[in-house]
């Protein structure tokens, strides 16, 4: 089988800017339509969600986001099971940014002089506070386009992609490459919002940072535990040694978030003190990811529609 994770990286290793996105999205509906695939681009409140197969009457949706983030000075370090030490790393990258602001407010204070200060008030010397860290946090965190997503999603949007060649058209399954999952899960909200019966009843499986791992995760919401093929699924993913968590104990912070039946699935590092971690996303060495990854979880994936 073709190997599309290093197709995509290097035809569109940059899925940021509209046109970027546009081309994309033109590029993968022609080859689905070429093996047989219904497909539509849908625009859900201004974000262009493409949706190949037929999710209204699916028994299983296969999701990516097919954008690509921006670059950061830290790295978007993903530790799905071991809640103290994401939220220690979160501290750790936002506690200077709070730092640094309070001292840029303090310095304000005294350049300018107490008179000053006392006539301006506290309220807009809390504007100055919030203007210092909110130009910090999109200076390190909104930084130019990243040239560097193999991993982060180019490798779940290869994944999706697979998918769509290996399976039949009209059958049970149907696939969608989200838009604007970097700015927020935007893309995939909106089309649930415009489609509460999937969002509701529909298993939706999707595929964020495959690529790069020795073990694939596995979230899991309470919904998706009592849709009639996710014991199938179960199978099928232990099958390939998937580690598999309810959502409230693995964090895979992703577009199946919105749907009640979502499965997020990532592929981890081990990792003495996390456990196991996703590296180097937002960052100019996501440059590793591996087709074997995604050739296995795809065949696992097309084992289970068969099934079903």
């Amino acid at each position: 089988m073709k190997d599309l994770l290093n197709e995509i990286n290097d035809r569109f290793p940059v899925r940021s800017s509209v046109e970027q996105k546009t081309a994309f999205r033109a590029w993968a509906a022609e080859r689905a339509q070429k093996a047989g695939h219904s497909v539509r681009e849908e625009n859900n409140n201004g974000h262009v969600n493409l949706v190949i197969g037929d999710p209204d009457r699916a028994d299983v949706i296969f999701t990516a986001h097919c954008d690509t983030p921006r670059r950061s000075f830290y790295p978007n370090l993903m530790i799905p099971v071991c809640a103290p030490l994401r939220y220690a790393y979160m501290f750790a990258v936002i506690a200077p940014l709070f730092a640094v602001s309070i001292f840029g407010g303090w310095l304000a204070q005294h350049t300018l002089g107490e008179d000053v200060v006392r006539s301006i008030r506290r309220l807009t010397m809390l504007a100055v506070y919030m203007a210092l860290y909110l130009g910090l946090f999109f200076l390190l965190f909104r930084g130019p386009a990243n040239k560097h997503n193999k991993n982060d999603n180019t490798s779940g949007t290869a994944a999706v992609l697979t998918l769509a060649d290996r399976l039949p058209a009209g059958g049970k399954a149907a696939w969608i490459l989200f838009d604007d999952e970097e700015k927020g899960k935007k893309g995939s909200r909106a089309f649930a919002e415009a489609h509460p019966e999937i969002k509701a009843d529909t298993l939706v499986v999707n595929m964020d940072c495959v690529g790069n791992g020795t073990r694939f995760l596995a979230s899991v919401a309470d919904g998706a535990r009592g849709d009639p093929a996710f014991a199938a699924l179960e199978k099928a993913l232990a099958e390939i040694g998937t580690l598999v968590f309810p959502a409230a104990k693995a964090s895979i912070n992703s577009d199946q978030r919105n749907f009640d039946r979502g499965v997020g699935l990532c592929a981890c590092l081990p990792s003495r003190l996390a456990k196991w971690y996703v590296p180097r996303i937002h960052t100019v060495r996501d440059t590793v990811a591996s087709w074997e990854n995604i050739d296995t979880l795809a065949a696992a994936l097309e084992g289970f529609v068969r099934d079903l």
